[in-house]
């Protein structure tokens, strides 16, 4: 129990984008809103973790966004390279699927490795392709960090903070001039967030690693469609598969399967532990 630590997120006002005026969720309230995933690292600052980690002599810290199942928590691999290379962030890549897809780039920017938020890229500059066909800018972000600990030190006390962004937003709030509730049906309110990706051009020394999307990213965004639970239903029984064919085992064709991660994280481990003689005859699910 000791070393599981629970922090809270930041929060911060906003303002009615008609009049700049603060907003309330009360009489005497201020409309508090969470200050984006950027405020997950100020928030280890502010909450004495990144001390606690320091004086436990932990050195890195591995960061993923919970609405991916496939991610390789703590991938050795991926940490290995970070500290051979002595990188103060490294990231993972993927290869963009089509040019609207919506995922932030990698790209170096005034010599610096940055993360260009799929919004901020012009359409013309996404459609753009090299002399293979493939896009030039192809380095989708699924959102998946290691930070050196002193790195997290420097970029989150002081004047060297992570900036903030505004985001227009559709946000219910208390009238105190009719004194009632208002459910706007369109954006009305400019919301402060931080994004984590503001941190990798504040380092020195930075890594990228390109991986397999069938293997390491299957976002999970949407109720239907692309990147819903259907799409991510299929990447994880499709991984499933994947291990046990890599294991010599065979199973229906469009069975579903599931590997808990408490049996193993891994087609490596999966073929160490499952049973060699197993037959499959229908859904199964290895725990």
């Amino acid at each position: 129990i000791s070393d599981v630590f629970f922090f809270q997120q930041g929060t911060m006002p906003s303002l009615d984008l008609a009049t700049g005026r603060l907003l309330l969720d009360g009489p005497g309230s201020l409309f508090l809103s969470p200050n984006g995933h950027g405020g997950t690292l100020t928030a280890l600052s502010d909450s004495g973790v990144l001390e606690d980690l320091t004086g436990r002599g932990v050195r890195h810290v591995f960061y993923f966004q919970v609405d991916n199942p496939l991610v390789r928590v703590g991938d050795p691999k991926f940490l290995g390279r970070h500290v051979e290379r002595a990188a103060e962030v490294s990231s993972k890549i993927v290869r963009k699927q089509s040019p609207g897809e919506k995922v932030g780039i990698l790209a170096l920017v005034g010599g610096r490795c940055s993360i260009i938020e799929y919004s901020d890229l012009p359409a013309d500059v996404a459609e753009e392709r090299d002399p293979s066909g493939s896009l030039t800018f192809h380095a989708g972000s699924p959102a998946i960090h290691l930070f050196a600990v002193d790195f997290l030190t420097r970029i989150t006390t002081g004047a060297s903070g992570l900036p903030l962004h505004l985001a227009k937003k559709k946000v219910s709030y208390f009238d105190p001039v009719s004194k009632t509730a208002v459910n706007p049906d369109e954006e009305n309110a400019l919301k402060f967030e931080r994004f984590i990706f503001d941190a990798l051009p504040l380092a020195d020394r930075w890594l990228a690693v390109e991986v397999e999307r069938e293997d390491e990213f299957a976002p999970l965004k949407n109720a239907t469609g692309p990147d819903s639970w259907a799409t991510v239903h299929k990447a994880m029984t499709g991984q499933a598969a994947k291990w046990l064919d890599a294991a010599g085992l065979d199973a229906p064709p469009g069975t579903p399967l599931e590997v808990s991660p408490l049996y193993a994280l891994d087609a490596d481990q999966f073929a160490a532990k499952v049973d060699k003689n197993i037959v499959l005859f229908g859904p199964t699910y290895f725990r």
